[in-house]
C-alpha cells in the first residue's frame, strides 16, 4: 500500500477521488459512543479495521493547546504518518473540538493561536505546526483530487447532540449517495450594495446559484436583508445563507435527506453539540446530512467560500474534498461536518438516479425481476440500513405504538421523494389504524375551524403510497369546496373595504381568505395583500390600537393562571392583523397559553 500511494503521488493525480482505504477514523475513548459510531461508519464505508484510531482526550469541546498537542497531535500524526495511503481523517463525537488561544493577537491574524481541531489536524504532513496565525491553504481552488504530494488533510467529521444522530448522518450521505437527494434548496443573501467586504461576500456567495442552475436542481432566491424563518421554507434540501448569530424558526425545520445545509455567521461551530444557539448544532438537529462553520471569529476571508464548495459538488466532487478546495486559511476556524466521501452528483447521477431507485425498491421487495445495476453505488448497505429500520418500527409496534410511529416517521421521511414508496407501504401495516385515527383527528379540528390545515398539508405530503391516503385526498376536496364558500365571501369584503379605503379592515378580510389554503379564492386574496402594503404603516398602527385591548385582558387572565379564559379572551382573529407589534405580543402570548394548558392535560 505505502509504495502504491508513493507512486501516484509521484505520477499525478488518482483517477478515484477519496476512496475508504484513504481514511483514518479517530474515536475518543473517554466519550461513550465515540467507538460506536467510528464502528458504524466504517462498517457502513467499507473501510479497514486498522484504520479506527483510539485517542484518549477531554470529552468538552475545547480544550488548550497543551491538551491538544499529546492527546490528539500526537497519536494521530503518528499513525498518518506512518501510512502514506491515509489522505482523510475523520473525528467522531467526543473529539474535541476546538484549542483555546493563549496567544496575544496583533491584528487581523497575527498572534491568534486559537483555532479548530479539525484545521490543524489538516496540517500533519506540513511536518512541525506553526500555531501563531493562519496559513494559506495551497489547496484553494483546486481543479483536480487531492494526492499524497500536497501534504494536506481533508478532515469532517461524524458529531452533534446525539449518538444516534451522528449515526444518521452516515446513513442520509449512503442513501442520499445511492438515490440522489430530493427536495428544494434555498439561497439566502441579502442583496447588499455598500462596496465593502459584506458586499464582496454577498456577490460571491450569490455565484452558488450558478452550480444549482448547473445541476438542473429546483432552487428560489432569496435577496432581502432579512435572514428568512427556516420554518416557513417548504420541502427543504440544501441552503445557503447568512448572516445571523442563530433562529429560533416559529415551526419545526427538517432537511430532505442528503442536504447540505449552512449559515454563514463567525460563530457558527462555536459548538456542534448544542441545539438551541448559533448555527452548527441546530443544522444538525434538523436533519442535516452536511454542514460546516467556524469555532471562533474567522474574519470574512477565513469562512469557507460556498461558491467553490458548491461548483466543485455540481462538478461530480465528494464533499470532502470539495470542503478542501473551498477553505481558504488553515490552522485557523473551519470545522466540516459530515462523511467526506458523501458525493451527492456524480457525473453520471442523472442517467443512473431512477433505474438506482427501481434496483433498490426491487431489492427490498424481494423481487426477482432483475434491474440494471451496472454503476449503481451502495445498494447493499441500502438494502442494510433500511432493513434495521423496518426491523426497528416492527419490534417497537408490538411494544410501544407510540414509539413505533415515531420511527415510522423518521423512516418514511429518510426515504421521502427517492422512490421507494412500496417500501413504505410495507412497514406502514402496523399503522394502517393508527392514521385513521390520525385523519379523523384532522376533520374534527376542521370542523372548528376550517384553516387550520397545518397538519393535513404535511400529511398530503407524507402520507403519499400509504393506503390512507386516497381518503386524505377526498377529504381535501371536500374541504375545498367549503373553504372557497367562506374565501369567497371573504374576499369580496376585502375588495369592497379596499375601496371604501378601509386599510385595517381590507387587510384582516383579505388575510383571513388567504388562510383558506385550498380554495381557489385564497390566491386572489394573496394578490391583494399586495396591493395593500403601499398603505402598510397606517394599517399596523391601527392594528396596535385595535388589537391591544384583547392582548391586554388576556395576559392578566394568563398571569391570573387562568389559562382557558387568556385563550378565550384572545381568540384566533390576532393571525390576520400584519405583523405589527401587538400582534407579534398575541403570538407569544398565544404560544405560552398552549404550553401551559399542554401541562394541565
Amino acid at each position: 500500500m505505502r509504495a502504491l500511494w508513493l507512486l501516484l503521488a509521484l505520477f499525478g493525480a488518482p483517477l478515484m477521488a477519496l476512496e475508504p482505504a484513504n481514511v483514518l477514523v479517530v474515536y475518543n475513548d473517554k466519550m461513550e459512543g465515540s467507538k460506536e459510531i467510528a464502528d458504524y461508519y466504517a462498517g457502513l464505508r467499507d473501510i479497514p479495521v486498522a484504520q479506527i484510531l483510539k485517542i484518549s482526550a477531554s470529552k468538552e469541546e475545547e480544550i488548550t493547546r497543551e491538551e491538544f498537542n499529546k492527546d490528539i497531535w500526537k497519536p494521530v500524526s503518528d499513525y498518518v504518518l506512518a501510512h502514506d495511503n491515509i489522505l482523510c481523517i475523520v473525528p467522531c463525537r467526543g473529539v474535541p473540538l476546538k484549542v483555546k488561544g493563549n496567544g496575544k493577537p496583533e491584528g487581523s491574524f497575527k498572534g491568534h493561536n486559537e483555532a479548530s481541531v479539525d484545521s490543524e489536524l489538516m496540517l500533519i504532513r506540513n511536518g512541525e505546526l506553526e500555531i501563531d496565525a493562519a496559513i494559506e491553504n495551497p489547496y484553494l481552488r483546486a481543479d483536480r483530487a487531492l494526492t499524497l504530494e500536497d501534504k494536506l488533510l481533508v478532515v469532517s467529521r461524524l458529531d452533534g447532540e446525539t449518538v444516534a444522530l451522528c449515526k444518521g448522518l452516515v446513513e442520509k450521505a449512503i442513501l442520499a449517495e445511492a438515490l440522489t437527494p430530493e427536495g428544494m434548496s434555498y439561497l439566502d443573501t441579502r442583496g447588499l450594495t455598500g462596496g465593502d467586504g459584506y458586499q464582496q461576500r454577498d456577490d460571491t456567495m450569490e455565484k452558488t446559484a450558478d452550480a444549482w442552475k448547473l445541476l438542473g436542481i429546483p432552487f428560489e432566491h432569496d435577496e432581502k436583508p432579512e435572514v428568512q424563518d427556516l420554518s416557513t421554507l417548504k420541502d427543504i434540501l440544501h441552503y445557503q445563507g447568512w448572516y445571523a448569530g442563530g433562529q429560533t424558526p416559529k415551526g419545526p425545520v427538517k432537511f430532505h435527506t442528503g442536504g447540505i445545509d449552512v449559515h454563514l455567521h463567525s460563530f457558527s461551530a462555536n459548538t456542534v453539540r448544542g441545539t438551541k444557539s448559533n448555527w452548527v448544532g441546530p443544522i444538525l438537529s434538523w436533519n442535516a446530512t452536511c454542514t460546516y462553520g467556524t469555532v471562533y471569529e474567522p474574519y470574512t476571508v477565513g469562512y469557507p467560500y460556498e461558491e467553490i464548495m458548491w461548483d466543485r459538488l455540481a462538478r461530480g466532487w465528494q464533499y470532502g474534498e470539495a470542503g478542501m478546495a473551498a477553505n481558504h486559511l488553515l490552522s485557523w476556524q473551519s470545522v466540516f461536518v459530515g462523511d467526506p466521501l458523501y458525493q451527492p452528483y456524480p457525473k453520471d447521477w442523472k442517467e443512473r438516479k431512477d433505474r438506482a431507485r427501481k434496483a433498490l425498491a426491487a431489492r427490498l421487495a424481494g423481487s426477482v425481476d432483475a434491474v440494471d445495476e451496472a454503476g449503481l453505488v451502495l445498494l447493499d448497505q441500502c438494502v442494510k440500513l433500511l432493513a434495521a429500520r423496518a426491523e426497528e418500527v416492527k419490534k417497537a409496534s408490538r411494544q410501544d405504538a407510540k414509539a413505533a410511529m415515531a420511527l415510522f416517521d423518521d423512516a418514511r421521511f429518510l426515504v421521502a421523494g427517492m422512490g421507494q414508496e412500496e417500501w413504505i407501504t410495507s412497514i406502514s401495516k402496523p399503522f394502517e389504524e393508527e392514521l385513521k385515527r390520525r385523519l379523523i383527528a384532522m376533520k374534527l379540528k376542521v370542523k372548528e375551524d376550517l384553516t387550520d390545515t397545518e397538519e393535513m398539508e404535511s400529511a398530503l405530503t407524507d402520507w403519499k403510497g400509504l393506503p390512507v391516503y386516497e381518503d386524505l385526498v377526498k377529504f381535501r376536496d371536500e374541504l375545498a369546496k367549503d373553504q372557497e364558500k367562506d374565501a369567497a365571501k371573504l374576499l369580496r369584503k376585502a375588495q369592497s373595504s379596499q375601496k371604501s379605503k378601509k386599510w385595517l379592515r381590507a387587510w384582516r378580510e383579505a388575510a383571513e381568505a388567504a388562510a383558506h389554503h385550498f380554495a381557489p379564492s385564497a390566491e386572489e386574496a394573496k394578490k391583494l395583500l399586495e396591493e395593500l402594503k403601499p398603505n402598510i404603516g397606517a394599517v399596523k398602527e391601527d392594528a396596535d390600537k385595535d388589537l391591544k385591548p384583547a392582548v391586554d385582558k388576556a395576559q392578566k387572565d394568563f398571569d391570573r393562571k387562568k389559562y382557558p379564559e387568556a385563550k378565550k379572551s384572545l381568540g384566533i382573529d390576532w393571525r390576520y392583523y400584519p405583523d405589527c407589534d401587538q400582534r407579534k405580543a398575541a403570538e407569544a402570548l398565544s404560544k405560552k397559553i398552549e404550553a401551559e394548558l399542554a401541562k394541565g392535560s
